[in-house]
């Protein structure tokens, strides 16, 4: 009888010891968590975008370029959150410098801040546009899909968020316009919370995002969009894919940073041409895009990432 009461005794103890072992080794689940931005009226937050493209920009049939820079410091304000929780979001740009193969360019940026000073956007929690005013005409032409005035505040509303809790490394889709154009179709998001970790001291939460896009539209001479048939001289294809790597605080409820790459191109065809005449060859660009609020970037990088 004692023997096999230490034969039992035995087996619980090796029992309990596999347990523990297999519990250790079990890595532990984060809770599912509510992902939302936070917005408190009258503040504002500052971040450097640093963008970096090369390849072939679409002016003119297509340009080639080594590598063209831009910096900027955009200041995101709340103007107002309304009663339904959705916020009236206004943007400004504090500093832009731009350089192509090592040239500066003298861009006009009082213009550019005068074109965005009465631009808002209604966005909901999850990050959702649903009401876009105000805003006039980039005061420079830049034909790349998505790169209108109205577009500036998504650089720091990077995601939008389900409206239910996220569980680790769940993945869901969601669709954004990224023109003003009622027949332009929106662009396709998949996005994922791949984990927990610590930014600069900050505890984020890192997700991986995907994106495709594309549009065909009739153009003019500049490579614009136009419904004026007189000025009609060419059909446009566009197509933009993406990756990126989005930091948000839940904390603070706004992004800490993001690591962005992304790949262009257009395809163009010349409408009412002769048979002597010549397509234009397709324009392909590849853009990298970094995103960090200002009081986490160290002195001095903006000259470092402009000389990489």
């Amino acid at each position: 009888m004692r023997t096999y009461l230490k034969i039992a005794l035995w087996t619980v103890a090796g029992l309990l010891v596999h347990t523990a072992v297999v519990a250790q080794q079990t890595p532990v689940q984060a809770a599912p968590q509510l992902f939302r931005y936070r917005f408190e009226p009258n503040t504002q937050a500052k971040y450097r975008v640093n963008a970096q493209m090369a390849g072939t920009l679409p002016l003119f049939g297509g340009l080639p370029v080594e590598k063209v820079v831009l910096d900027m410091t955009v200041v995101l304000k709340v103007r107002q959150v309304r009663s339904d929780g959705n916020a009236e979001l206004g943007i400004d740009v504090e500093t832009f410098k731009a350089e192509m193969d090592g040239q500066a360019l003298p861009l006009p940026v009082d213009r550019l801040r005068a074109s965005i000073r009465d631009l808002v956007i209604v966005v909901t929690p999850q990050g959702e546009v649903v009401e876009r005013k105000g805003g006039g005409a980039m005061p420079f032409n830049i034909p790349l899909p998505g790169a209108e005035v109205n577009q500036l505040p998504l650089l720091v509303l990077q995601l939008v968020f389900p409206k239910e809790p996220l569980s680790a490394d769940q993945e869901w889709s969601y669709s954004r316009k990224m023109t003003t154009l009622p027949e332009d179709a929106p662009a396709q998001f998949t996005a994922r919370w791949v984990r927990d970790e610590v930014v600069n001291g900050l505890e984020t939460s890192l997700f991986s995002q995907k994106m495709r896009w594309s549009r065909v539209f009739k153009a003019d001479i500049f490579d614009l969009p136009t419904s004026d048939e007189s000025l009609v001289v060419k059909q446009i294809k566009q197509d933009v894919s993406g990756e990126a790597q989005v930091w948000f605080s839940r904390a603070d409820g706004r992004l800490v940073k993001a690591a962005m790459e992304a790949q262009y191109e257009q395809n163009t065809r010349l409408l009412n041409a002769g048979e002597s005449a010549t397509q234009p060859a397709p324009v392909r660009l590849t853009a990298r895009v970094q995103i960090t609020r200002e009081e986490l970037v160290p002195r001095g990088s903006s000259d470092k990432q402009t000389e990489r």
